[in-house]
């Protein structure tokens, strides 16, 4: 629920969470709503966006021409924005705002995080760079209430964590793995070169350098440590048969034809509790506070006036 209402950087406009700008521009007094929260309206030319949005983004084969299903998804859309209007309200109630300057933050570190991208977005969705700020400063805003209101009340204690421990104990297994290094060359006569000089006694890591193709060849030739099915076969089978500090024989691939060395192992091993109870907390924080938000949102919602103005709905929609 909360991932339909909260969503994430610029996904918030591709996905259709956004109201139009300009909307204060309206004669408010003959702008037909569709429902109202405590007397506050959702109108009517917003809903047919959303609408309009939600349906552009399923395919033709999700969205069969069937009444009931266009019925159901009418519904769907508008108990979306009903919730998203019962969570504005609560912000408003416990004066909860975002700053400009919070908000020039998280659109600086959004621009950073797309670099070139981020204007070309603008221009391939045909997307208004105001709509998708009061479209962020509002997701920001659900974050902020639902941080307040919620997840600051969910509590994991360290006996919960360790029962789980216990009863998952199997799941921390941490799997074997091999930190690989490898000399890759285009063609059989010239890894087969290279496998000679390792073989006379010269350092693979120095070989790798001067003669491998590979990118990591500036790093001797060092993948770094990998487990088991990560690499694609028969790379994976050669690389997990050799013992440490091992040179494997010349395996070809559709890359090339490689060399390995193995230069350490790490074991399998079943990390405790003391490993293990941050990421236990974590995940159960997590499902606490995707249940403890549900449940906030009914309350909110059993709470307010809600009238869904149907009348409304019937003659626009058709």
């Amino acid at each position: 629920m909360i991932k339909k209402l909260i969503s994430k950087s610029l996904v918030i406009v591709l996905s259709g969470i956004f109201f139009i700008a300009g909307c204060d521009k309206i004669n408010v007094f003959s702008r037909p709503y569709v429902a109202t929260v405590n007397g506050a309206k959702i109108y009517l030319d917003e809903y047919q966006i959303r609408l309009a949005q939600k349906k552009a983004m399923l395919s033709k084969e999700l969205l069969p021409d069937q009444d009931n299903y266009t019925t159901r998804l009418e519904e769907e859309v508008l108990d979306n924005m009903i919730a998203e209007k019962i969570m504005y309200l609560r912000a408003q109630e416990l004066n909860l705002s975002v700053s400009s300057g919070e908000l020039e933050k998280k659109i600086n570190e959004i621009k950073k995080e797309y670099g070139a991208e981020f204007s070309n977005i603008f221009v391939r969705e045909k997307l208004i760079f105001e709509q998708w700020k009061e479209a962020l400063e509002k997701e920001m805003l659900f974050e902020k209430l639902v941080s307040a209101d919620v997840n600051a009340h969910v509590r994991v204690s360290e006996d919960e964590a360790e029962d789980y421990f216990n009863e998952h104990s199997d799941t921390f297994r941490v799997e074997p793995k091999v930190r690989v290094a490898q000399i890759v060359m285009r063609d059989a006569a010239t890894a087969r070169k290279a496998l000679q000089r390792i073989n006379s006694g010269a350092d693979f890591l120095v070989v790798a350098r001067e003669e491998s193709i590979g990118p990591e060849a500036r790093l001797g030739g060092d993948l770094g440590f990998v487990t088991r099915h990560v690499m694609p076969e028969p790379l994976d089978s050669s690389i997990f048969n050799l013992r440490l500090n091992e040179v494997s024989h010349i395996v070809q691939s559709p890359y090339g034809f490689h060399i390995f060395k193995i230069l350490e192992i790490k074991p399998a091993k079943v990390k405790n509790f003391a490993e293990s109870k941050e990421e236990i907390i974590a995940d159960i924080r997590a499902k606490k506070e995707e249940v403890a938000f549900i449940n906030w949102l009914e309350a909110l919602k059993a709470k307010a006036v809600i009238k869904k103005e149907y009348t409304v709905l019937r003659n626009k929609l058709k």
